[in-house]
């Protein structure tokens, strides 16, 4: 059984932030350590109750929530699933759009996000530094409306 629940506890999120998989997406200029923020929300992922991973939900503005993945490897094979049970978490609130930001160079990442119905809607030219290196940052979008034709 798949499912995702909010909030995550501490010592998860924290083991989450340092396991290699999941840090190897971070930015330069932001260190890899959970976010305390109001506008923050968290969310546990599950498989059979075994505790895979978590989704970040950041308030944008009143109609707009950004997305973060952070699952293990081990949550990969069910990675669709969870990752639907997050947007469905998502459009329960009252916002009109959902926005990923990937990494240059993260294919499976952004592969990952048209996979589960995202539209590819363009590209911040040298965002963000990864690694020393200058990087685009691709933007997809999802709208409320192209939840529901999916779903």
């Amino acid at each position: 059984m798949v499912r995702v629940t909010e909030g995550v506890r501490d010592d998860d999120l924290k083991a989450l932030y340092r396991d290699p998989y999941i840090s190897r997406v971070g930015h330069d200029y932001r260190p890899a350590s959970p976010i305390d923020h109001p506008l923050v929300t968290y969310l546990s992922a599950w498989i059979d109750d075994v505790f895979v991973g978590a989704f970040m939900a950041i308030q944008q503005t009143a109609i707009e929530i950004e997305v973060h993945a952070l699952l293990k490897r081990k949550a990969i094979m069910r990675s669709r699933e969870l990752g639907m049970a997050f947007i469905d978490w998502c459009f329960t609130k009252p916002i009109e759009r959902i926005t990923a930001w990937v990494i240059e160079g993260l294919e499976s990442a952004k592969n990952y996000c048209l996979r589960l119905g995202f539209t590819f809607e363009g590209i911040r030219r040298s965002a963000c530094i990864q690694n020393g290196s200058l990087k685009d940052l691709y933007m997809l979008g999802m709208t409320r409306q192209q939840w529901s034709d999916i779903k």
